[in-house]
């Protein structure tokens, strides 16, 4: 998974890597032993997050370009 704006990055390959990217903090690196059960949790929920709001923003797009096919 991979979330970009405009200031922050940030890219989690379960199992494997994570790496996070700030203007202002720099690169970090991590590889997923690294950390703690916990925070693996804390990552999942970014996750889901970011899956909820994708969904959200689907929806929103698919529903505004119905709207912009009916009026051609």
């Amino acid at each position: 998974m991979i979330i970009k704006t405009e200031k922050f990055e940030l890219e989690i390959s379960n199992g494997t890597d994570v790496y996070f990217g700030s203007k202002t903090s720099g690169q970090i690196f991590k590889k997923w032993e690294e950390f703690k059960e916990e925070e693996k949790l804390k990552l999942q929920m970014i996750q889901d997050t970011a899956e909820k709001l994708l969904i959200e923003s689907e929806a929103l797009l698919l529903t505004e370009n119905l709207y912009t096919e009916d009026k051609i």
